[in-house]
């Protein structure tokens, strides 16, 4: 008897001490040649027209004060890469003073590589212009992610 209460006490010990797995949200890339690491985050919204499929709405995005949002709208339920201007993309900047910069894609490329265990991973570089000075730009190359991946259903209707 005092053998299966104790088995039982360790057990219960063990089972109430376990920590939820920390979710992944690495978001990095470099721009000229320096690397930037944040927190990302990422949601796929699968469209539906009453029960039909329509396609997948990807979101990936870090907050802050540079904030880069990727988003790109896929129907073919088969593509994993996306060439310019086949997604969007937003770079902004935070200033002094209130001010910031906000760049949008001129091209490239992001690639979704795949998913395991619920995390999502793929790979960017995009050539971004200032929407107020076009002579003004930047790259983000060698971009990578790893995200935990929320989903999310959306539903219309005619």
């Amino acid at each position: 008897m005092k053998k299966s209460l104790f088995i039982i006490c360790t057990a219960f010990f063990l089972f109430s001490c376990t920590e939820e797995v920390p979710k992944a949200r690495l978001l990095e890339f470099k721009i000229n040649g320096q690397l930037n690491s944040y927190e990302g985050y990422a949601y796929r919204y699968t469209d539906y027209n009453d029960d039909a499929k329509l396609g997948y709405d990807w979101h990936i995005y870090n907050l802050g004060q540079n904030a880069l949002y990727i988003q790109a709208y896929d129907n073919t339920f088969t593509k994993t890469s996306f060439s310019y201007p086949e997604f969007q993309i937003k770079y902004t900047v935070e200033l002094t003073e209130g001010q910031s910069k906000t760049y949008e894609a001129a091209g490239g490329q992001f690639r979704l590589l795949g998913q395991e265990m619920g995390d999502i991973s793929g790979d960017f570089h995009f050539k971004m212009k200032n929407i107020l000075n076009p002579l003004d730009s930047v790259m983000i190359n060698e971009g990578y992610f790893r995200i935990w991946l929320e989903k999310r259903d959306r539903i219309f209707s005619e």
